[in-house]
């Protein structure tokens, strides 16, 4: 009884661990479509959204604010200030050296999540913070399992953000430019796109998708400076098993690596980091794209 508890526990927190990662993999899956390129640290501007949420949030219950109240108001801040850091990545990293047609903004979004990392522990230190949930502790007992109800909060509204990125991206003008961008960048210049302002909305849209998944995972882990640099890489490798240009393989992509990677907590602690790259592994020497990425002829 006591293994299919911890079974069902380690599912429990996979599945609330993996929609995160796919929140912030979907910055990957909108930028990459849209440019070809993407934000090497989307992990980093996670790890700025918390702490700055962290930031807002105290300063307003401080000044008597009440926690939901201060919780919308570290919502509000981080979606406005990771809006403009991924559009001025955007500008300063990505755009001029992608028009030299080179692979130089790999290093140089690389540069940018150090100069974060660094900004990060020159303001708020290098030690970790705690960092509270407008749930407060509170526990959802369902007899074998125990759930907080900040985790229940977090799995709906990474369904919900999920939701509403699909009818952006399929309902209305702006995602419907963005996908003819992404199916054709000269044809839809013709039918009057700007692929540049295109460019731009969707760094914006990654970095906003990077500010509030880590206002949610920042009561789950303990907010700090070095916190960005695992949650980059495993949605990275979320968007890697999903396969990068389907949204919704990234979505399951994620739940499973979460599940994956708490499941092998049941074993060892110690390999938590690393099922998230065996996983790659061999989804990858099996299906190169992906689980549910296209699968392209080779032409030699």
């Amino acid at each position: 009884m006591d293994l299919l508890t911890d079974i069902i526990k380690a599912i429990v927190n996979g599945l609330v661990y993996g929609s995160i990662y796919a929140i912030i993999a979907q910055g990957y899956y909108i930028t990459f479509i849209t440019t070809r390129t993407m934000n090497f640290g989307q992990g980093d501007f996670v790890m700025l959204g918390s702490l700055i949420g962290l930031s807002t949030f105290t300063a307003v219950t401080t000044s008597g604010g009440g926690v939901w109240i201060a919780f919308l108001a570290s919502l509000l801040v981080v979606i406005v200030i990771l809006a403009i850091s991924g559009w001025g990545l955007q500008q300063v990293a990505i755009r001029p050296l992608k028009s030299w047609h080179s692979i130089g903004w790999i290093l140089s979004t690389v540069a940018v999540a150090m100069i974060v990392r660094n900004v990060a522990m020159l303001i708020w230190g290098r030690d970790v913070l705690m960092a509270p949930s407008p749930f407060g502790r509170a526990i959802l007992d369902l007899g074998i399992l125990k759930i907080r109800y900040h985790e229940i909060f977090v799995l709906v509204s990474a369904a919900v953000i999920m939701f509403l990125l699909y009818i952006f991206l399929k309902k209305s003008l702006f995602g419907k430019a963005l996908e003819a961008v992404a199916f054709n960048r000269d044809a839809a210049s013709l039918m009057g796109i700007n692929p540049r302002l295109m460019a731009s909305i969707a760094f914006i849209i990654a970095g906003i998708l990077a500010g509030v998944g880590g206002v949610l995972v920042g009561p789950m882990v303990h907010p700090g400076a070095f916190i960005g640099l695992f949650l980059g890489l495993k949605a990275f490798a979320v968007a890697i098993i999903g396969g990068i240009e389907n949204p919704r393989g990234i979505f399951i992509g994620g739940l499973l690596l979460g599940v994956l990677e708490n499941l092998f907590t049941l074993y060892s602690t110690s390999m938590k980091e690393a099922a998230a790259f065996f996983l790659i592994l061999v989804i990858l020497a099996v299906l190169p794209q992906g689980l549910f990425g296209k699968r392209v002829k080779e032409k030699f």
